[in-house]
């Protein structure tokens, strides 16, 4: 089948699965005011996978009254009840919802702009909506109610705080148990619960929300991904050995002065933390720019790039110096809003592994292609599935509209050559400075995070005055590349422990092995295989328990440790070992602590990734 009849058959399915869903969420809507009289409504719309819906009520929801909403909804679809469309002004649409005590969908409908406004009428419920949704309530059929949770009316935490339900529905009974099924392995793989039971990560309630700490375990981790990362970054390992970067440290905080100057003040103030600084609040200096808009005199960073931008800026810089690449992770803070939060997949605290690079016009092509590269490498090494999509120029933006075609042609170009046919475009979502080319990892549910991304820049060079010295002895603007390969470490870390499970590959797993002693007698033995290994660089710990050996395996497979190796009285009068694998079961070849050793530098050498099915 063509590739456009394939797509117009996906797009016509995401439209049914959309009024499908959007008439569930209705559904559910006036099976809980049935059951629950004085319930208010806010808003209930369709999302990726299913559908929400928020209530204000008196009545505090749990998953226990999930089965019997899922219970009313099911009496009220044999109705069969028809969606009605139905339009009214502003004015008769206030007074509806003003008698009936909905005050929240009141102030929705004042924030309207005057004219016809939408309602839609399925038996005796009435709601505000634009549609559209399936025929009649009797088309809905295979839904399942799926969780509780608190939310803010508009997302503003200065709001009501509602209660929302979250249910799926879809076309096929076939497809809502493969949901439900998917939803139940997500659930086991789910980072936030691997990351306490595996002891990598924890939230200290103290120190707010969104803010990780890493246990000695994810420490660990985290190190070998760094020590990766920058040994990849210098010595050019990924394929291009030519492209290598320079390392930079930054400061975390800045004045806002340079927030002005790069436009993050003007265009990116909602998600910046603004500091005072006590000697200036002690000295009344806040009449400035700054103090008139309430912002501070500081910021912590929300981005490096600015950082990176000043020291570009260090003495003068000449053609034959470009490309200039420098890298640097770089710890950044973003005001997340506390409903958006999820484990470590959306913080407020977190590292990017950050770089920029500084290059003529006729260089940024090549430069990008290497970036891509670059990315396509470490998301493969791993066995990612993932996808590129590009996006293009918002409503929020610096510099004019020639500016922007040159940049989004520029990244264009590079995916027609690397990517051809392989690649989306998803318009409006770029950043204020430049367009992107973005690397979005599917998690175990489907769902879309990005990862590494590419950014083209033609503006933040002008707005700092970046020069250098042309073949000509002419000063010009260099281009500016903004790129991530992981995106961020805390990111690509929760993507990890959900992609394998909790069961690193070797080269990162905190113990790489484990020595179980089958009894005391031969603890002396196995803590000198323990050091044999550790003098060739294997991570190992002994099992000191007295428990049982069959206990001691189930322990170490809980933990996903990758290799567990058994000694016993014969092992130690041989001087062997048995190794058992997480992924392999007994390996009878590695009878010697040396053969085991030289298995783990191969694997760790290869990054082998392995997964369990």
């Amino acid at each position: 089948m063509p590739i456009i009849a394939k797509q117009r058959q996906r797009d016509e399915k995401e439209q049914r699965l959309y009024e499908l869903r959007h008439s569930t969420a209705h559904l559910m809507a006036e099976a809980v005011q049935d059951l629950w009289p004085g319930t208010k409504l806010a808003f209930g719309p369709p999302i990726e996978d299913g559908f929400y819906y928020d209530f204000d009520s008196e009545h505090t929801f749990t998953e226990a009254d999930l089965p019997k909403i899922e219970k009313r909804m099911r009496e009220l679809r044999k109705r069969k009840a028809e969606f009605v469309r139905k339009t009214v002004g502003k004015a008769e649409a206030l007074a509806y919802f003003l008698e009936r005590g909905e005050r929240l969908k009141a102030e929705h409908v004042e924030s309207l702009e005057d004219g016809e406004i939408t309602f839609y009428e399925s038996g005796a419920f009435v709601d505000l909506c634009a549609g559209p949704h399936v025929a009649d309530t009797g088309r809905i059929q295979y839904f399942k109610l799926l969780s509780v949770s608190g939310a803010y009316w508009r997302g503003d935490e200065t709001r009501d705080q509602l209660q929302r339900i979250y249910g799926t529905a879809w076309e096929t009974k076939a497809e809502l148990q493969a949901y439900l099924k998917r939803l139940e392995e997500a659930r086991k793989r789910d980072h936030r619960v691997l990351g306490k039971q595996l002891h990598l990560f924890e939230f200290p309630r103290l120190a707010g929300p969104g803010l990780p700490f890493y246990l000695p375990n994810g420490a660990l981790i985290l190190d070998e991904l760094k020590r990766w990362m920058w040994n990849l970054h210098r010595n050019g390992k990924y394929g291009h050995p030519d492209k290598t970067y320079l390392p930079l440290a930054t400061p975390h905080i800045l004045k806002t002065d340079a927030w002005h100057t790069s436009g993050h003040i003007q265009n990116y103030r909602e998600n910046m933390f603004m500091v005072y600084s006590l000697d200036e609040l002690d000295q009344g200096l806040l009449s400035g720019e700054a103090g008139k808009e309430g912002l501070g005199n500081y910021g912590l960073k929300p981005m490096n790039c600015p950082g990176h931008v000043m020291l570009y800026n260090v003495g003068t810089k000449s053609y034959r110096d470009l490309p200039l690449r420098y890298f640097e992770f770089g710890t950044v803070y973003r005001y997340e809003r506390a409903g958006t939060l999820h484990g470590m997949l959306r913080v407020r605290s977190f590292t990017q592994d950050d770089a920029h690079i500084f290059c003529t016009p006729a260089q940024y092509a090549d430069e990008i292609e290497g970036v891509f590269d670059f990315c396509c490498f470490i998301l493969d090494t791993f066995g990612f599935d993932y996808h590129v999509g590009l996006k293009t120029r918002g409503d929020k933006r610096i510099g004019d509209d020639a500016i922007w075609d040159m940049a989004e042609d520029g990244l264009r170009a590079v995916l027609e050559k690397r990517a051809p046919g392989k690649y989306y475009v998803e318009e409006g979502d770029a950043t204020f400075y430049g367009p992107k080319v973005d690397f979005v990892i599917q998690d175990s549910l489907g769902r879309d995070w990005q990862a590494g991304t590419i950014q083209l820049d033609f503006n933040l060079p002008e707005r700092f005055d970046l020069e250098y010295v042309n073949a000509e002895g002419e000063r010009v603007r260099p281009v500016m590349i903004h790129r991530a390969i992981l995106g961020s470490f805390e990111r690509f870390f929760g993507l990890l422990i959900e992609e394998f499970g909790g069961a690193f590959p070797l080269w990162l797993a905190p113990v790489q092995a484990r020595v179980l002693p089958i009894g005391q007698d031969q603890m002396d033995y196995a803590h000198q295989v323990a050091a044999t290994l550790e003098a060739q660089d294997v991570r190992v710990e002994v099992d000191e328990t007295a428990e049982k050996l069959g206990k001691k395996i189930r322990q170490g497979k809980t933990e996903k440790i990758p290799y567990l190796i058994v000694v016993g009285a014969r092992e130690k009068e041989l001087g062997t070992i048995t190794v058992e694998g997480y992924f392999d079961g007994k390996l009878p070849a590695l009878a010697t602590p040396g053969d085991f050793a030289a298995h783990v530098r191969d694997e760790v050498a290869r990054k082998v990734a392995r997964r369990r099915s």
